[in-house]
């Protein structure tokens, strides 16, 4: 008989094989929080350049605060 034949050894699942810890969990959230951040300034620099930088900051924009 070959060996892949036989049965494979059960591979333990991931929430099994880690317990969660407190570090583990903030490094989670850090890593989400950048990752939606980075997605916002995507989203808003996209729309920007759609619209047309001109456009969006017209000439003297600053003088408005």
């Amino acid at each position: 008989m070959s060996r892949l034949a036989e049965d494979p050894q059960p591979v333990p699942q991931a929430d099994e094989s880690r317990t969660e810890s407190p570090l583990h969990a903030q490094l989670v959230r850090r890593r989400q929080l950048r990752g939606m951040l980075l997605l916002a300034f995507a989203a808003i620099l996209f729309a920007i350049l759609r619209a047309g930088v001109h456009r969006v900051f017209t000439t003297g924009w600053w003088r408005l605060w």
